[in-house]
């Protein structure tokens, strides 16, 4: 039985541990998007001389989106880590919270495809203006998001995140701050979800920008800061994890 508790108890921590690599991983992820989007040349335009711009300089416009898709990938990741950390103190809200973390993965996997199915236009779009008619025709039909409203990109991801914290401050896993900042990551990608929805625009002089970019741009911010932050917190009650995860499965034991 002992032999069992052990193999019980490294399952756990194997995915606690690589789950704190995979929040740093995100995090860096998250500023080098941060230091990439401003020096893209593209950004600077829009239409014809958008695609032109990624043509002419195409390593930096891919580049960040790759970066993207990655995060995608690793939310994955993270998802599964955070949900076994949780579920180690608490099982509340059982059912609605499966529900949340379905919706969760959702997100991320829809979060590179999306950014995938963008690279990819990106790059044939460049043909646009040469195309034919039934060329252009289909281009502009796969350029139609997979999520137009990104009511799983920002809805249902921010939904996970503001649960999971939720959840985690009030069993106290994690530490509180922490946990505040990660439901406000989650209110900020539902809160960006509305304003896609909305189509809300700011119009200064000179230009344009929709609410949605700067929630989104704000969100990017707030994600780094959590996921590096999260590290540092697991790394620093790894010891404490561990202990608990052996008295929890020792208890679990004398009640059988």
């Amino acid at each position: 039985m002992k032999e069992r508790l052990d193999v019980m108890t490294a399952k756990k921590m194997s995915l606690y541990t690589s789950g704190m690599w995979v929040s740093l991983l995100i995090g860096l992820l998250y500023v080098g998007i941060g230091i990439l989007m401003p020096i893209d040349p593209a950004e600077k335009y829009r239409g014809t001389e958008f695609y032109e711009q990624i043509a002419a300089h195409p390593f930096i416009p891919h580049l960040w989106r790759y970066i993207f898709v990655a995060i995608g990938f690793l939310s994955i990741y993270w998802i599964s880590a955070a949900v076994s950390t949780l579920r180690s103190k608490s099982y509340e809200w059982e059912g609605f919270y499966k529900w949340v973390t379905i919706v969760g993965y959702g997100g991320a996997g829809l979060l590179s495809l999306e950014w995938m199915r963008e690279i990819f236009i990106m790059k044939v779009m460049t043909l646009y203006s040469t195309g034919n008619e039934m060329y252009r025709v289909a281009l502009e039909v796969a350029a139609f998001p997979l999520d137009p409203d990104f009511i799983w990109m920002f809805g249902g991801f921010g939904l996970w995140y503001l649960v999971t914290s939720l959840l985690a401050k009030r069993n106290q896993v994690f530490s509180s701050k922490l946990n505040i900042l990660g439901i406000i990551v989650g209110l900020d990608l539902i809160i960006t979800m509305v304003f896609a929805m909305t189509d809300t625009i700011i119009y200064f002089d000179g230009g344009q920008m929709t609410v949605m970019q700067i929630t989104a741009l704000l969100g990017g911010i707030m994600g780094a800061v959590y996921h590096i932050w999260m590290f540092f917190d697991m790394r620093k009650n790894q010891a404490q994890f561990e202990k608990s995860m052996t008295t929890l499965l020792e208890q679990k034991k004398s009640a059988a």
